[in-house]
């Protein structure tokens, strides 16, 4: 028996060994290629720079690794063309979000895309904050209701901004939004020439850019996005924590009930999808399985250098990126929401704001 179980393990990794060689041969003296659908400068795009400075010291075969900016259509342009037009060998990486990946899963019209054709390898929690304009006289969350005639939102695309719609729908509050904004870099210099009134920035744009106009005065922030804890519960960014989330803003403006109805569902659906994967890397699902296992090889590596993490720690403002399980349970719970809140999120969008949903 113990020769029968030596031989046995002798033929297992001499099975491996062709596969491990083929990992670490893939890609060398190739390019890799992280696609962005969005616009350099933003939140998204920062997060991808950073992986590329270091995911070539970390992959078997240390490829060169570029970034490639496709921006339009809130990253439906970029997703499109990857999976209709992008050879699936491994060489071309998408850099998504958790809203693009809600576009496709609600069918969002010019989506060509589905989650199945996607493998995810990386995700980065992201949140977010909706902030207004001063000169709206908005001096606490609570006074937001009374300024909906006025708010006018520039959104990179309904679903760039969902956050800060259904959050407002949430307190019972809908307003303008002006489209075709390329993405979140450019919706905030709308908001700063005044185009705009009321904007939603992920956390490292919120941070950086957005916490000097509300030193100057020029901006006063409404409600953070939130996190989902263990429980199921919307509680404080651990980013912002002394700023509310739209459950406490509902509190305050109905005598400390909570948040229900299926705006509420479908908020915290939403959000659970969008903040655990703010930022993702993916790669066809039909990519070699060399590649697929020197990607994996590479990003578990990088994961683990204290170099990448202090460096990507300012890409995703203090939280921390992740793979594996945990990503898995992240994709399945996105999956995972309700038809119903799937039905009411599309009537809603439709109805207020114009989406139309294949």
């Amino acid at each position: 028996m113990k020769k029968s179980l030596v031989a046995a393990v002798a033929l297992c990794a001499a099975a491996m060994a062709p596969m491990a060689a083929q990992a670490d041969a893939y890609f060398k003296g190739k390019t890799v290629t992280l696609l962005v659908g969005f616009s350099p400068g933003g939140g998204t795009d920062q997060f991808a720079r950073v992986v590329a400075e270091h995911l070539d010291d970390h992959i078997p075969g240390n490829p060169a690794i570029i970034v490639e900016n496709m921006p339009g259509s809130g990253s439906i342009l970029a997703s499109n063309h990857y999976v209709t037009r992008v050879e699936p060998n491994g060489e071309t990486l998408m850099v998504g979000t958790g809203q693009l990946l809600m576009r496709i899963m609600l069918g969002l019209q010019g989506s060509r895309a589905e989650l199945g054709q996607y493998d995810p390898l990386m995700a980065g929690p992201v949140g977010r904050v909706t902030f207004a304009a001063a000169d709206l006289g908005i001096e606490k969350p609570a006074d937001i209701p009374a300024a909906a005639d006025r708010l006018i939102h520039a959104s990179a695309g309904i679903m760039a901004s969902i956050d800060t719609l259904l959050g407002l729908k949430v307190l019972d509050t809908e307003i303008r939004a002006i489209t075709g904004y390329e993405g979140k870099s450019e919706t905030l210099l709308a908001f700063e020439r005044g185009e705009a009134n009321i904007d939603g920035q992920t956390m490292p744009n919120y941070t950086g850019k957005v916490q000097p106009m509300i030193d100057e005065g020029k901006a006063v922030p409404l409600f953070s996005q939130g996190f989902i804890d263990g429980k199921g519960k919307l509680v404080a960014d651990p980013s912002v924590p002394d700023l509310p989330t739209v459950a406490d803003v509902y509190r305050s403006l109905n005598d400390g009930a909570d948040p229900e109805g299926p705006a509420w569902s479908a908020y915290m659906a939403m959000t659970g999808a969008t903040v655990s994967l703010g930022r993702v890397l993916m790669v066809h699902e039909d990519a070699p399985d060399a590649a697929v296992e020197a990607l994996e090889q590479g990003i578990a590596s990088m994961l683990a250098d204290p170099v990448f993490l202090k460096e990507i720690d300012a890409s995703l403002n203090g939280y921390t990126p992740y793979a594996g399980e945990a990503l898995e349970a992240a994709i399945n719970a996105t999956k995972a929401m309700s038809e119903d809140d799937k039905t009411w999120l599309q009537d809603f969008l439709a109805r207020a704001y114009g989406a139309r949903f294949e």
